[in-house]
């Protein structure tokens, strides 16, 4: 039969034991559903809205781990290549980071190290507390004036930089150079541990020839404290920013520092440009303070002088005077046949002659040196005026060289 001839139900359509028995199969006609037997419900369909609210919170889901979890894990993996790839792995400096990076002579791997850092530079009262160390009193840094943190826990494991920044210009180096310091505690973990004993390796010999009282041995005991384990950091961060050598130092530890610091050379020399600066105020207010005090000596030495020659003096008029009086008491005939002779004070000789003439060039003598002292009085006088300014010239030098040096310490 063709399937046109085949017997059809009231629908139309055409059960499938009848095509099979046409075709020569024996199949037995399934059974019929008894009326009272309900049907099963057909399934159920989510409404729009539902379908909708499913999407949106897959799709905030997906949002969050791309945007907040995966950037987060991306932006600690050591891999160079994700830095143009995942958003904020590099964050964008502010002009004052990007500034200091210029200034500390940065590679590229050593400015996106310096960036990540996110770098604060605070003054003395931003930076109270935020280098805290645990065998330094509370709310003190233990003379800490920059700290490289790193946090613990969280998806971001990178540490962070804060530097303190005087408020004088005068000590840009000094915040030019704490930041490379702090920098370099960061390229430190950066090091495989290979990489870290090759450069401790090279650092202890140079610091055993570095002169003993060199002040950079009291700064590193300074900063390794009670834990020697901080050791090796320090000495890569000090001698990275203070010691260089003609040529440099062993080729293994500059190809380490060369990964970050594009120019070591140029970035020590902005801690001896410092330290000579600071060297610079203090040799010129010493050397001026050792100028005034020779003055002051002097005038005062002057001063004592001139009080002997007036007093000698005074003894010289008082004596001339008796010499007068005595003669005016004399009769005129016994007066005119007195003679005197004398030594004048500096040593003039004034032969025997008459006693009213000699008594005359006495007085002339007197008149002299009288004149004289008005006018080494005045000479003192005005030499006196010129030591008072400079003497508030110097303490005002010393003040504010004091205050400079105050602000390297912050509080």
């Amino acid at each position: 039969m063709s399937p046109d001839d085949l017997p059809r139900s009231p629908t139309g359509r055409v059960p499938q034991w009848v095509v099979d028995e046409a075709a020569g199969f024996a199949v037995a006609p399934p059974a019929w559903r008894p009326d009272d037997v309900p049907l099963p419900p057909p399934p159920r369909r989510r409404s729009l809205t539902g379908r909708l609210a499913v999407v949106v919170a897959l799709a905030l889901g997906g949002w969050w781990v791309v945007t907040a979890v995966l950037p987060g894990l991306l932006r600690e993996v050591d891999a160079p290549f994700l830095d143009g790839i995942v958003a904020g792995r590099v964050p964008e400096p502010t002009a004052e980071v990007a500034a200091l990076a210029a200034e500390m002579f940065l590679t590229e791997e050593g400015r996106d190290l310096l960036y990540r850092s996110e770098p604060e530079l605070l003054g003395a009262a931003e930076f109270a507390g935020r280098c805290d160390r645990g065998d330094a009193p509370a709310g003190q840094s233990g003379g800490a004036v920059g700290c490289y943190h790193t946090a613990a826990g969280g998806l971001e494991t990178g540490g962070r930089i804060v530097v303190y920044e005087p408020a004088d210009p005068r000590l840009r180096g000094f915040v030019v150079e704490t930041a490379a310091h702090e920098l370099l505690h960061a390229a430190w973990n950066e090091l495989t541990a290979d990489e870290q004993a090759t450069a401790v390796a090279a650092l202890e010999p140079v610091v055993a020839g570095i002169d003993p009282a060199d002040d950079l041995h009291e700064q590193l005991a300074g900063s390794v404290g009670a834990a020697p384990a901080n050791r090796a950091t320090e000495l890569f961060a000090y001698l990275g920013t203070q010691v260089w050598q003609p040529g440099g130092l062993d080729p293994a530890l500059e190809a380490l520092y060369g990964r970050f610091i594009a120019d070591r050379e140029s970035l020590v020399g902005v801690h001896t440009a410092f330290e000579q600066q600071l060297d610079q105020l203090t040799t010129e207010y010493e050397s001026a303070l050792a100028t005034f005090e020779g003055r002051q000596m002097e005038q005062v030495r002057a001063t004592m002088e001139l009080d002997a020659d007036t007093d000698e003096l005074a003894q010289y008029r008082a004596t001339i005077e008796e010499e007068e009086a005595r003669l005016a008491s004399l009769p005129a005939s016994q007066r005119a046949r007195s003679l005197l002779s004398w030594t004048w004070r500096d040593g003039t000789a004034l032969p025997q002659a008459p006693a009213d003439e000699l008594l005359a060039d006495a007085r002339a003598l007197l008149a002299r040196d009288e004149a004289e002292l008005v006018a080494r009085t005045e000479a003192l006088r005005a030499t006196g005026e010129e030591i008072l300014a400079e003497q508030t010239r110097i303490t005002t030098v010393r003040v504010e060289l004091e205050a400079l040096l105050g602000q390297l310490v912050p509080g």
